[in-house]
């Protein structure tokens, strides 16, 4: 594990990039990448998406009720909106099952490049960090489009709802 020394909590933010599980002992705790560099959180990824909604008013399983609505029951590894800032959503997106203990959470926003890695795929963060993830670029990509989808949907509805407050 990192130098770093582990806080208890953490909530995501448009300053949060990425979440990624590192194993400690016998737990599971979180790396995130945010904007001031790298931060160890004694909790699992899935406890800081859950407690992220929490915070901003909404629950976990609510916001992905949002997104299986738009995208489809049938669909799994669902992107999520956590919060709005300015009318824009903040999306997360799984690269794996939410529940499995290899899934990284990927900020849609935090996203400026995505490039092949062999059988990887290799992203580069808006910091320029780079990250390498173990799943195939097609995986990936579906994932992206699907957030990326999610985003315009909720910014097209939250456009919908302000204009007819103004009529």
């Amino acid at each position: 594990m990192s130098k770093l020394k582990p806080v208890n909590s953490y909530y995501l933010s448009f300053n949060s990039y990425l979440i990624e599980p590192i194993q400690h002992g016998d737990k599971l705790y979180s790396r995130v990448y945010d904007k001031s560099g790298e931060v160890v959180v004694s909790r699992k990824p899935l406890y800081i998406i859950r407690k992220s909604c929490d915070l901003m008013g909404s629950r976990y399983n609510a916001a992905r009720e949002v997104s299986k609505n738009f995208l489809g029951p049938d669909k799994h590894k669902l992107p999520i909106i956590i919060a709005y800032d300015y009318g824009v959503p903040l999306v997360f997106f799984p690269i794996l099952s939410p529940t499995s203990p290899s899934n990284v959470w990927v900020g849609l926003h935090s996203i400026i490049n995505i490039q092949q890695d062999m059988d990887q795929t290799k992203i580069t963060l808006k910091d320029d960090r780079e990250i390498i993830l173990q799943v195939p670029q097609s995986s990936f990509n579906n994932q992206y489009v699907r957030a990326t989808m999610l985003q315009k949907h909720a910014s097209n509805q939250r456009l919908i709802i302000q204009n007819a407050i103004l009529l």
